[in-house]
């Protein structure tokens, strides 16, 4: 239930940044409450915030809190609900990336409002040099309590910073915090050893449930690209998931592999097929094709061979469905 508390103090209001703030009014996160004046509040409740105001308010609580999300604003904050006309002169435009990119606390403020973290933005932040950045990302992970902006800031770390963070991602697995296991997983993969980041995130795994964990293991290793994850694979996978197949492709998969797991069995001869599926273009996500996965090492005369005898013992529709777009994309799977 929505809260509103009077102020008599002298903070500035979040969103207009001039007025003083005095209303306190309750979001989705009950440790960060919007601090606004009266004029604010009311354009916040109608979904009427100018540019720079849904602005100023996404810096500091993310663009994805209940009443600044995509259902009532653009990316720019323009609002696409209002409940009564909002007038924009040129003093009230949020600022672009062109207008930002020269200082670097306001590109972090501008990466913070973005739905996702774009290659512009990555580009733009990559000038500038890796430890003055990392001091600033810290400074302000520590700053808030906002799980999305904390999240952005892992990604920033995972997309710019590189090695140059691994003391801090130490640091944030010795005090781990489970909330935070996938962006930290994605800081991880960038900036610490494979074997060291894997075996971090492996015993965080542990205790996933089995429904959950083919998503989750997607999410937190798809970045490293390893095959120790396939090694994992094989003594961890107990039941089918799609996830598993967009992981493997994913991990540098051979053909010796795949034909040992279509030998094993379900859920790994399954997996396989899914893993082989996979690199055909345009048949997995984006997280998928990206990295334009390949089966490695593969002996092509003998793949007919091994994928149809798989078939004689498992002829199931799914099976022959994906059989055929196996057989239908051999150039574009195997290598």
């Amino acid at each position: 239930m929505r809260c509103k508390v009077l102020m008599t103090v002298t903070d500035l209001c979040e969103s207009c940044k001039i007025n003083e703030m005095n209303v306190v009014e309750e979001s989705d996160d009950p440790n960060q409450p919007y601090k606004l004046c009266d004029q604010c509040h009311k354009r916040l409740l109608k979904r009427s915030l100018r540019p720079i105001e849904w602005y100023n308010l996404a810096v500091i609580h993310s663009p994805k809190k209940f009443l600044l999300h995509d259902d009532f604003y653009e990316e720019d904050g323009e609002a696409c609900q209002p409940e009564e006309d909002v007038i924009v002169n040129k003093k009230d435009k949020a600022p672009t990336l062109r207008d930002v990119r020269n200082d670097l606390e306001s590109l972090l403020d501008f990466s913070i409002t973005r739905w996702f973290l774009e290659e512009d933005v990555i580009k733009e932040l990559k000038k500038y040099d890796t430890l003055t950045t990392l001091n600033y990302v810290k400074s302000r992970f520590y700053e808030t309590n906002n799980y999305e902006v904390k999240s952005r800031l892992l990604e920033i770390a995972a997309d710019v910073l590189g090695t140059s963070a691994s003391a801090w991602v130490r640091e944030l697995w010795k005090n781990y915090d489970e909330e935070f296991l996938y962006p930290l997983s994605w800081a991880t993969a960038s900036s610490l050893p494979t074997e060291e980041g894997l075996h971090n995130i492996f015993e965080q795994l542990k205790g996933t449930s089995e429904k959950e964990l083919p998503i989750a293991a997607f999410t937190c290793l798809y970045r490293f690209r390893s095959s120790n994850v396939l090694d994992w694979m094989e003594s961890t996978c107990t039941i089918f998931n799609d996830n598993w197949g967009r992981l493997a492709a994913v991990c540098f998969p051979t053909w010796e592999r795949m034909k040992s797991w279509l030998k094993n069995g379900r859920p790994l001869s399954l997996i396989a097929l899914d893993t082989m599926a996979n690199c055909v273009k345009g048949y997995g996500d984006i997280y998928v094709q990206q990295f334009s996965p390949k089966i490695l090492g593969t002996d092509k005369s003998k793949v007919d061979q091994v994928l149809n005898d798989y078939f004689q013992k498992d002829d199931v529709p799914r099976v022959k469905m994906k059989l055929t777009r196996i057989l239908e994309n051999k150039k574009e799977i195997f290598e």
